[in-house]
C-alpha cells in the first residue's frame, strides 16, 4: 500500500516541481492558437507533432482555431480578423496571403509565419532577420537560388531549351517571378509569364501558351502546393518537362521538384511557437530559413517525354521515381 506524503514542506516542494514541469501558458489557461491558411487543409502535421514534443497537447493545454480563405487567397482579411476577435494567444499564418492578412489584422498578438515566397524585411514585417522587433517571426524563403536550380536542371535535361512558361500565382508576391526572370537570360532562355488566380484557371492555362513553350516552371504559392496533382496533369497533357518547388508535384507525375522539405519547415515554425508560448517575445526571436532541401526526379515522366537524362542529373536526385 502506497504511503501518503504528510510532511507539509515535502508537499510544497512536490507541488512547485510539478508546476515548473508545465509550460508557462498552461499554468494560466487553455492556450488557443489560430491557424490561418488559404486552403482548408494545412500541410503542417509536423507543426502539431513538434509542439506536442514540447508539452503542448491538443485538448489538454492547447486548442487550435482554424480559419481559411476557402481556397481564394484574395479572401484572407475576414478570416484573420475573426481570429483576432477571438483573442487567440498566437497566430500561425501559412503562406504570403495569410501572413499579409495576419500582420494587417494585429500588432499585438504574436505571429509565427510560414512563408516560402517573401522577403520579410522588404515586406515590412521585420526590422531584420536577426531581430524582427515586432510581433512577427517565423520561417521565410525568397527564391533566387531555387530559381537558378530549376532553370539549371531543365537546361541540363533539355539542352536546346530556349522558351519556358512560368505559371505565377500573383498573390505569392513578385520575388519568385523576379528570380526566374533574372536567371533565365543567362541560360539563353526567354520566359512567358502566365498569371493564374484560381485552381480552375489551371485547366485552361494551356490555351494562353504562345510560341510553343519547351518547358514549364511552376512558381510557388499555397494554392500551387494544394494543386500539385492538377498541375502535374497539365504538364503531362501538354507533354512538357516541368519544375516545381513542391515534392507532391513530382510524385503526381510532374518531372521534377526541388525545394525545402515542408515537414522540416513546419518543425522549425513549431520550435519558434514553443518559445513564444514559453514567454519569449517574437520580436526577439530571429527569423529562420529552411536548411533542408530535396530534389525529387520523376524518371518515368522523363522517359514518357522521350528525354535523354544525363546520369549527373539522376545522381543528384535525393529520390528517383522509376
Amino acid at each position: 500500500m502506497r504511503r501518503l506524503v504528510s510532511n507539509p514542506i515535502v508537499v510544497t516542494v512536490l507541488l512547485v516541481l510539478a508546476t515548473l514541469s508545465e509550460p508557462v501558458f498552461a499554468q494560466q489557461h487553455m492556450v488557443r492558437v489560430g491557424i490561418l491558411t488559404v486552403d482548408k487543409i494545412p500541410p503542417v502535421e509536423a507543426f502539431y507533432r513538434t509542439l506536442s514534443q514540447h508539452g503542448w497537447i491538443e485538448g489538454k493545454n492547447i486548442a487550435f482555431e482554424y480559419r481559411n480563405g476557402g481556397g481564394d487567397p484574395r479572401r484572407m482579411v475576414e478570416p484573420a480578423m475573426e481570429l483576432v476577435r477571438l483573442k487567440v494567444d498566437m497566430l500561425f499564418a501559412i503562406g504570403p496571403p495569410s501572413v499579409r492578412a495576419a500582420f494587417a489584422a494585429t500588432r499585438e498578438i504574436p505571429i509565427v509565419a510560414h512563408d516560402l515566397e517573401t522577403d520579410p524585411v522588404a515586406a515590412g514585417y521585420a526590422l531584420s532577420y536577426a531581430r524582427p522587433g515586432g510581433n512577427l517571426t517565423g520561417l521565410f524563403l525568397d527564391s533566387p537560388d531555387l530559381a537558378g536550380k530549376w532553370v539549371e536542371l531543365l537546361k541540363a535535361i533539355v539542352p536546346n531549351l530556349s522558351r519556358v512558361v512560368a505559371l505565377w500565382d500573383a498573390t505569392s508576391g513578385p520575388i519568385p517571378l523576379a528570380a526566374v526572370r533574372n536567371v533565365a537570360p543567362s541560360f539563353g532562355i526567354s520566359v512567358q509569364v502566365l498569371e493564374i488566380h484560381t485552381p480552375e484557371e489551371i485547366d485552361n492555362a494551356a490555351s494562353a501558351f504562345t510560341n510553343r513553350p519547351q518547358a514549364l516552371i511552376i512558381l510557388p504559392s499555397p494554392m500551387i502546393y494544394h494543386q500539385s496533382a492538377r498541375l502535374a496533369e497539365l504538364a503531362k497533357r501538354q507533354r512538357l518537362p516541368a519544375a516545381s518547388m513542391f515534392v507532391p508535384f513530382a510524385k503526381a507525375g510532374g518531372m521534377l521538384a526541388y525545394g525545402p522539405e515542408i515537414p522540416e519547415t513546419a518543425e522549425r515554425c513549431a520550435e519558434l511557437a514553443a518559445k513564444i508560448l514559453a514567454g519569449a517575445k517574437p520580436g526577439d526571436l530571429p527569423i529562420v530559413r529552411p536548411t533542408k532541401f530535396e530534389f525529387v526526379f520523376n524518371l518515368k515522366t522523363a522517359r514518357t517525354l522521350r528525354l535523354t537524362v544525363p546520369d549527373t542529373v539522376i545522381l543528384r536526385a535525393d529520390k528517383v521515381i522509376q
